[in-house]
């Protein structure tokens, strides 16, 4: 599976609504996150709404898909 940088971006702004921005900052520092920050910024501003819009589902039918990828295969194998 792979994402797009602003699938990336996506992915962690909504790993940051689960956590919070300080669980985020512990984990990978602040000099790191005001990185992000800004590539959030700047891909937000160069981004349609539209395409904001397709970047969430798209986020998380790949992750869906990688995660039933990876598994359906072992346990189709252990049935048999």
């Amino acid at each position: 599976m792979e994402l797009t940088k602003e699938e990336k971006i996506v992915l962690i702004s909504m790993v940051t609504d689960c956590l919070d921005v300080e669980a985020l900052i512990e984990l990978c520092g602040k000099e790191t996150i005001s990185k992000l920050d800004v590539l959030s910024i700047d891909m937000v501003g160069n981004t349609t709404p539209n395409k904001m819009n397709e970047i969430g589902p798209s986020v998380v039918k790949k992750l869906v898909n990688s995660i039933l990828d990876d598994e359906l295969p072992t346990r189709l194998e252990g049935s048999e």
